[in-house]
């Protein structure tokens, strides 16, 4: 089987990170044949096409499309980079088109129809993009059910100047409803949200979590990954990773600053508070002691982070099954989080971690405090994450469910 993925990046962020996995353990189980069309590729992969070249076509799609979004035409012309994924797609003849992030500013949506002539479009859907007007995220806002933006909507990325809604729905309506499109959700949350969607609630919908390989996200020796990464052994380690950690507007930056406030009118213990990721915290404070790294790309150092950790904390604002929890628990790390998108489907509440409410601060601060008090929770809590995590977000179990569904379509449309 040949397939052929499509999304904005091949190495960096959420979705990138969960199609090149979904694509490894397909090749690895079932010898599957991967190839990748990205906007912008950022590895050495011999499989890995970007859509346009850096330079002029780089530069003209680009001011190109900052000029249409600032009038309101999301994303409706890219003449170097539909050419070469129509070429692509018609040259490598794939048995399916798995689609990702189609936002950012390099896939026109009229290409849908097309593509399909090609091969059976399955899309797995990363945030809330393909239901919304032009917004990643509603954060609970509902206006996309009557088909209109919500408040503010054209400030929230992807941001356009003008807000035409009426506009940007009928033109994904269209190419939708002229599509051979099969959608997938990695949360039930998203699932639900779909379902509920007057553009494609007639589509066929399925629900494949992510997950990661759980031969190399384990629970490790704590003191040992200490060690090797030059951490203090006596000290209760909390953790949390974001590529970009305090300039994301989905991540939770001003409310993970807040968290540490609080923590340091009220932590007693000797806290080490570990970010991984770009940004830079703009305060010193006078208990916690804070360590940055950095973003990490190498997985296997950002495993032995995991490993060294006690508590994880993740204060998102808007999120849809995130990687980062699902690495976390796969290390028997318990979270904290925020009640927020697919959230509550990695951690459950005094299980293997806590989930609150959104915005509740307080309580935030004091479920880290509760359990950095109680290291027998924390145990406790660490064992039921990885058993959890096993059942839950096998990788091996997400591609054997998304080669059941390839094979199906790609039988139909062969009949």
């Amino acid at each position: 089987m040949k397939i052929l993925i499509i999304n904005k990046y091949d190495i960096t962020g959420g979705a990138a990170i969960a199609a090149m996995r979904i694509a490894e353990a397909l090749q690895k189980d079932f010898s599957v044949e991967n190839h990748f069309l990205v906007g912008i590729k950022r590895s050495s992969l011999a499989n890995v096409y970007p859509t346009r070249k850096p330079g002029i076509e780089n530069f003209v799609e680009k001011a190109w499309n900052y000029m249409t979004s600032l009038f309101g035409y999301q994303y409706i012309y890219f003449p170097f980079s539909t050419k070469k994924i129509l070429t692509v797609a018609s040259r490598l003849k794939p048995d399916i088109i798995h689609l990702h992030n189609l936002h950012g500013g390099y896939f026109d949506l009229s290409l849908l129809p097309r593509l399909s002539q090609i091969a059976p479009l399955v899309w797995t859907l990363h945030d809330m993009w393909a239901i919304t007007a032009h917004a990643a995220h509603s954060f609970g806002h509902e206006h996309w059910k009557t088909l209109d933006s919500f408040p503010m909507e054209n400030k929230h990325f992807p941001k356009v100047g003008i807000s035409r809604p009426e506009f940007l729905f009928n033109r994904k309506k269209r190419a939708y409803a002229r599509s051979n499109l099969t959608i997938v959700t990695p949360s039930k949350w998203l699932y639900q949200l779909v379902h509920d969607s007057p553009l494609l609630h007639e589509k066929a919908i399925y629900y494949i979590p992510n997950g990661v390989d759980m031969h190399l996200f384990t629970p490790g020796n704590k003191s040992l990954a200490r060690k090797k990464l030059g951490l203090p052994q006596d000290k209760i380690i909390l953790t949390f990773t974001s590529e970009k950690l305090m300039s994301s507007e989905y991540k939770g930056g001003k409310e993970f600053m807040r968290i540490l406030e609080e923590l340091d009118k009220r932590v007693e213990h000797d806290i080490l508070m570990l970010m991984i990721g770009k940004d830079k915290l703009p305060l010193a404070y006078n208990k916690l002691k804070t360590l940055q790294t950095g973003y990490i790309a190498n997985e296997e150092l950002l495993i032995a982070y995991l490993q060294a950790t006690d508590i994880y904390i993740y204060p998102t604002k808007a999120d849809n099954l995130p990687n980062s929890l699902i690495e976390a628990i796969a290390c028997g790390v318990p979270c904290i989080t925020f009640d927020v998108g697919g959230c509550n489907e990695i951690i459950q509440d005094h299980f293997n971690g806590y989930v609150i409410q959104p915005g509740d601060i307080a309580l935030f601060a004091e479920r880290i405090i509760s359990l950095i008090q109680s290291p027998e929770k924390i145990k406790e809590m660490s064992l039921h994450a990885r058993k959890f995590a096993e059942e839950h977000f096998n990788i091996h179990h997400t591609a054997s469910k998304y080669f059941e569904l390839f094979t199906e379509l790609s039988s139909t449309q062969k009949a």
